[in-house]
């Protein structure tokens, strides 16, 4: 009987295998009874009919309904927009590989037909869930593996008409398109395009001048990294708007680049603003490193730790100490973490080093200084304690109980209750302990300040 079950099962889930052994009469009548109810599925088994031997009648069926929807007028709101999502998606999955696979040059046409509908589309439409967004950046990344796939021509065209639908790319459905279209583009057509871009910039009106500053802005750098040349990315930095997010960009390729020394340059530049600190230290790190500069590297890496509290730093700096000092500057390096101003923060480092020793030692002495919203912290903390440290993880699972209590937050007295549990759980192995007020203690001034809270006192033991 259960031998029957089981193969019952299998013949349930739906695989292309399993669907053979329907039949194909079987399947048709299934099919049609689906596309009698589901438009959009009723559509796309038209295409696959039509395009089972000619690509020409395939895409003709494809190009009938991509002008239907382009003539559609009405506005969809937000909760009407997913079948219209799921029809284009279907339509662009029939061009990018059905008709692909058969005529390059027809998917071509029929995408490029299909990417003209962003605008019209999203005019009626309330995407804000971003899903027909999704479908348009999509078909345009399809688009430049078409034409990496297909293109024979010249690559200055092909140059000319990429930036032809980005300058009239309004909601940024191209923003991929360089990036994939970039192996049909070539360093020439990349080149070319570059050219193309920087005449229309110059040539351009003054109340058009700032638009094709921020596609300079966003091109010229994009086309430096897909020809992996620094110095051309780095002539694209204008230096009077100089920033540490910027800097941090130039330097990483001019260390990829093996080019230290000038990396530093950038690393070190005065900034006004600093939003990426520790980016910049890492970055600071790895120039160091490659000049070998040991010393400055070592200092380096005291101050990430330090001011971060990065074990990678800290194991690398103990790595690089002379012989039989590493040991006593570990435990002089997890004293200072221990004492630290930030105790949630120290914890889940002690936690992790692993220092489960002084890790106890910070919850006995700033259990009060830690918040128990912290429960990431808090609660993995308490379970790495419980077997060696009963007393710490009995205090980090109080906390957590009256975190949620204080501001009675009932969805989550669950947790609570389990935190309760836990902290019982422990209360035999510190029933000796005198300084540690016992669990039932705890529970009976627990119930004075919070008693009224019924719905977490239903979930936990009545002790």
């Amino acid at each position: 009987m259960a031998a029957a079950r089981k193969a019952t099962g299998r013949t349930r889930k739906l695989t292309a295998e399993a669907l053979v052994t329907l039949g194909a009469e079987r399947l048709a009548v299934l099919i049609l009874a689906q596309a009698e109810t589901d438009p959009v599925f009723a559509r796309s088994v038209r295409m696959e009919l039509a395009g089972k031997d000619d690509a020409g009648a395939l895409a003709h069926e494809i190009d009938k309904r991509l002008k239907t929807i382009r003539r559609s007028r009405g506005f969809l709101e937000w909760d009407r927009v997913k079948p219209l999502a799921r029809e284009l998606d279907q339509l662009r999955e029939t061009i990018a590989d059905t008709l692909a696979q058969m005529s390059p040059a027809l998917a071509i046409e029929q995408m490029r037909l299909l990417l003209s509908l962003a605008e019209p589309v999203f005019e009626r439409t309330d995407d804000s869930s971003g899903t027909v967004g999704q479908v348009f950046r999509q078909a345009g990344d399809d688009l430049g593996r078409l034409w990496g796939a297909a293109h024979t021509g010249s690559v200055q065209i092909l140059a000319a008409e990429v930036l032809t639908l980005i300058e009239a790319d309004g909601y940024g459905v191209f923003d991929d398109l360089l990036d994939s279209v970039s192996p049909a583009l070539g360093k020439d057509g990349r080149a070319a395009l570059r050219k193309l871009l920087l005449e229309k910039q110059k040539g351009s009106p003054a109340d058009s001048r700032r638009r094709y500053d921020y596609r300079v802005g966003w091109l010229l750098p994009k086309l430096a990294d897909l020809d992996d040349d620094v110095d051309a990315y780095i002539a694209t930095v204008d230096p009077s708007r100089w920033n540490p997010l910027l800097n941090a960009e130039v330097a990483e390729r001019l260390l990829d680049h093996d080019r230290a020394a000038e990396a530093l340059e950038w690393i070190d530049a005065p900034t006004e603003r600093r939003h990426n600190d520790r980016e910049l230290a890492m970055l600071k790190l790895r120039a160091l490193e490659a000049l070998k500069r040991g010393d400055d590297a070592q200092t380096q890496r005291r101050l990430i730790f330090e001011t971060w509290l990065d074990p990678d730093a800290l194991r690398a700096w103990l790595k690089a100490l002379p012989a039989f000092e590493d040991f006593e500057a570990e435990q002089e390096a997890l004293d200072r973490v221990r004492d630290r101003s930030e105790p949630v923060r120290a914890l889940a480092f002690l936690v992790n080093w692993p220092d489960l020793k002084r890790a106890a030692q910070l919850v006995d002495a700033r259990h009060t200084e830690m918040d128990g919203r912290a429960y990431d912290i808090l609660r993995p903390s308490a379970e790495a304690l419980a077997d060696g440290a009963p007393r710490a993880a009995t205090l980090l699972y109080r906390s957590l109980v009256i975190a949620v209590l204080n501001r009675a937050l009932s969805k989550y007295y669950p947790y609570a209750a389990r935190d309760f549990a836990a902290a019982a759980a422990l209360s035999d192995r510190t029933a000796n302990d005198p300084t540690l007020p016992g669990h039932r203690e705890w529970v009976e001034e627990l119930r004075r300040t919070h008693g009224r809270k019924a719905g977490f006192w239903s979930l936990v033991p009545n002790r």
